[in-house]
C-alpha cells in the first residue's frame, strides 16, 4: 500500500511540475486622452485604451487623481477609479467622465493598468492632463 501511495505522489508531482505556466505580461495602452492635453471643468474627457494578452484578458483599472506638486497637501483630494472586465486575448474600451465643477484646476495623472487570467500586470500607461 505504501509503495503504490508513493508511485501515485510522484505521479501527481510530475503532472503538476509540466502543467505550463502563462508569465507574459499583458499590454495596455492609453489612446486618448494624450499627453499634455488641457480640459475645462464640466468638459466630457473620452477614456480610450486598447488591451491584449497572450493568452486571456482579465480586468482593467482606470484612475485618475490630482498630481499636484506645487500646492499644499490640506487641498482636497480627488480621484477616479473604474475597474471592469476584459475577455478575450484583445479587447478596447472607451468611456466617458463629465469633469465635476467641484474639482480644482490643476495637473491630473491618469493611470491605465490591467492583468491577465494568469495574474500577470500590464505596466502602467499613463497621461498627464491639465484641467482648467
Amino acid at each position: 500500500m505504501a509503495k503504490q501511495s508513493l508511485f501515485l505522489f510522484i505521479v501527481a508531482l510530475l503532472f503538476a511540475s509540466c502543467s505550463k505556466t502563462d508569465t507574459t505580461k499583458p499590454t495596455a495602452e492609453l489612446l486618448s486622452p494624450a499627453d499634455a492635453d488641457t480640459f475645462f471643468i464640466k468638459d466630457t474627457i473620452l477614456f480610450r485604451a486598447a488591451f491584449s494578452d497572450n493568452e486571456e484578458l482579465n480586468q482593467y483599472h482606470m484612475e485618475m487623481k490630482n498630481d499636484f506638486t506645487e500646492i499644499a497637501d490640506s487641498l482636497p483630494a480627488w480621484k477616479f477609479v473604474f475597474v471592469d472586465v476584459l475577455t478575450g486575448t484583445q479587447d478596447t474600451v472607451s468611456r466617458e467622465l463629465i469633469i465635476p465643477d467641484t474639482i480644482y484646476s490643476g495637473n491630473y495623472l491618469l493611470i491605465l493598468k490591467c492583468t491577465d487570467a494568469d495574474g500577470n500586470e500590464a505596466a502602467a500607461d499613463t497621461a498627464r492632463i491639465v484641467i482648467e
